[in-house]
C-alpha cells in the first residue's frame, strides 16, 4: 500500500505564514551637518541640532549659518594650507606690516597718485581674499569744526593674519621668501577644538532666535499700521519665521519644544 506523500512546495505553503518575517534593520540617521574641511559632521553644530535632523534647504542653511568656523581650528588650518599657493608681494608685504604695528592700514591717502592708489586696492584685496585682512570702519579723523573727512578704505588684520605676522614676520619684514609648510616654532595656533565650541554655537543660536523674533515682530507691526495688498505672501513670510523660530527654540529650550515640529 503506497503512502501520499505531500509535495514539498504544498507544505513549504501552509507554514510559510507561520515563518516570522525579519524585522528591518533601522537605518542610522545620517547627520547632514557636514563640515565642508573635513567632510565629517560638524561637532559643535551635530550636538545641539543633531537629534531635530532638520529636513529641507531652507532650515539646513540656517543652521549652518550657525557653524562657529570663525573660532574653529579646522577652519583655521584649512585656511593656513590655502596659503601654500599665496605669493606676497611689495605692497602685500607693506600692508601686513604696517596694519601689524598699527592695528589699521589706510589703504589709500591723500595726496597718493593713482597708480600707488589702485596697487595698493589690489594688494589688500589679495590677502583680503586670503583670509588675511577684513575692512574695518574709518576712524574719524581730526579736522575743522564741521567738515567731516571722507571714508576711506581701511584694513585690519585678522586672526589668521596675526597668526601669519607672528609665525613668519621675520621672513616678510626681511624681504626673503617665504615657506608656508615651515613656520616659526612655538607660535600658538588660533582657533579652538570644534568638539569644544558647542557653547558658541548656542550663543549663535540665541542671538539668531533673537534677530528672528524681531523680524516677525516687525512683519507683524508692518501688516497691522499697512495692511498688506498681497495676504499670501504675507502668510508665506509669517510662517517662513515661525518655522525658523520653532526650529531654533527646540535647541534652546528642548523641554517645552516638540523637536518633531521643526
Amino acid at each position: 500500500m503506497h503512502q501520499i506523500v505531500p509535495k514539498a512546495s504544498n507544505v513549504a505553503g501552509l507554514a510559510q505564514h507561520l515563518v516570522p518575517v525579519a524585522a528591518e534593520a533601522p537605518r542610522p540617521a545620517v547627520s547632514t551637518l557636514i563640515c565642508e574641511q573635513t567632510g565629517a559632521p560638524c561637532p559643535a553644530l551635530n550636538a545641539l541640532f543633531g537629534p531635530l535632523a532638520p529636513a529641507g534647504d531652507q532650515a539646513h542653511a540656517w543652521v549652518m549659518s550657525l557653524a562657529p568656523c570663525s573660532v574653529c581650528r579646522v577652519a583655521f588650518e584649512s585656511g593656513r594650507n590655502n596659503l601654500r599657493n599665496l605669493r606676497l608681494g611689495q605692497r602685500e608685504r607693506e600692508i601686513l606690516i604696517a596694519a601689524s604695528a598699527a592695528g589699521v592700514f589706510v589703504v589709500t591717502e591723500p595726496g597718493m597718485s593713482r597708480s600707488l592708489s589702485a596697487a595698493r586696492r589690489r594688494a589688500a584685496l589679495s590677502l583680503g581674499k586670503a583670509g588675511l585682512v577684513a575692512p574695518v570702519t574709518m576712524p574719524k579723523g581730526e579736522g575743522p569744526p564741521g567738515v567731516l573727512r571722507p571714508p576711506r578704505a581701511t584694513v585690519a588684520l585678522t586672526d589668521l593674519g596675526r597668526y601669519v605676522m607672528a609665525a613668519y614676520g621675520r621672513y616678510l619684514k626681511a624681504g626673503k621668501p617665504i615657506r608656508w609648510t615651515r613656520p616659526s616654532r612655538g607660535i600658538t595656533f588660533p582657533g579652538r577644538d570644534p568638539s569644544l565650541l558647542r557653547d558658541e554655537a548656542l550663543c549663535r543660536t540665541q542671538s539668531a532666535l533673537r534677530d528672528t523674533l524681531n523680524e516677525l515682530k516687525g512683519v507683524l507691526v508692518a501688516a497691522i499700521t499697512k495692511p498688506q495688498n498681497d495676504p499670501g505672501r504675507l502668510d508665506a513670510v509669517t510662517r517662513h519665521l515661525e518655522h525658523k523660530a520653532t526650529l531654533l527654540k527646540a535647541v534652546l529650550d528642548p523641554q517645552r519644544s516638540d523637536p518633531a515640529s521643526a
